[in-house]
């Protein structure tokens, strides 16, 4: 049932996921346009012009290329709150995962809350990315600094997500059927903690 949930949202996102831009807003001044990071003190000197961003000179004499970066601005600060909002579920499925895992090696087969858990986190995951996928973007603007490592990071964490829920959601199958689990365990808690380490990192390096 699992598989047949992820199925599309899955593809979407592993075919269209990009980097979180966290924090930034985007605005046009008088005496011409500008990136200012949010919740950062950022001098005038550092700013980034929106010719750095990919958006052409047409782009910005227009009522529309406002609109697009307001609407870029605010997808991408509810794109970082959900981000945020993603670590605490996350978190708490993998210490419950180490107490389930104990439980099932002792001839436990009940793993309903772990398993709620894990849906959650991938429809908070997938909501968040939704935000960032949909947003407005620059156009032919190459990423550097903390934005491509997050990049990175991006293409880790992604499929794990995935690849984590669905051997789950294997192992259920398995243990409801009283059949071995084999090493499915292990791969199962060497995937998760890869992409509990990968998500934070690219959490914590757009967000400090």
């Amino acid at each position: 049932m699992i598989r047949k949930i992820l199925a599309v949202g899955s593809i979407t996102m592993v075919f269209m996921a990009r980097p979180v831009f966290a924090g930034v807003e985007l605005r046009l001044p008088d005496e011409g346009p500008q990136l200012i990071l949010a919740s950062a003190d950022v001098h005038s000197g550092d700013a980034l012009s929106v010719d750095d961003l990919g958006f052409s000179k047409e782009d910005v004499e227009n009522d529309l290329s406002q609109k697009d970066l307001d609407t870029r601005s605010d997808m991408l600060k509810i794109h970082q709150i959900l981000g945020l909002a993603t670590a605490v579920p996350m978190m708490t499925q993998f210490v419950i995962g180490l107490s389930t895992a104990d439980s099932v090696a002792q001839g436990n087969s009940d793993t309903s809350l772990h398993t709620t858990l894990g849906i959650a986190t991938f429809a908070l995951y997938g909501t968040a990315a939704a935000f960032q996928i949909l947003a407005p973007k620059p156009k032919h603007k190459k990423q550097t600094g903390d934005t491509a490592i997050h990049e990175a990071l991006s293409w880790i964490h992604l499929p794990l997500m995935i690849a984590v829920i669905l051997t789950g959601d294997v192992m259920n199958d398995r243990l409801a059927a009283h059949q071995p689990l084999g090493n499915l365990g292990a791969v199962h808690g060497v995937m998760a903690t890869t992409l509990l380490g990968t998500y934070l990192t690219s959490l914590t390096i757009m967000t400090f």
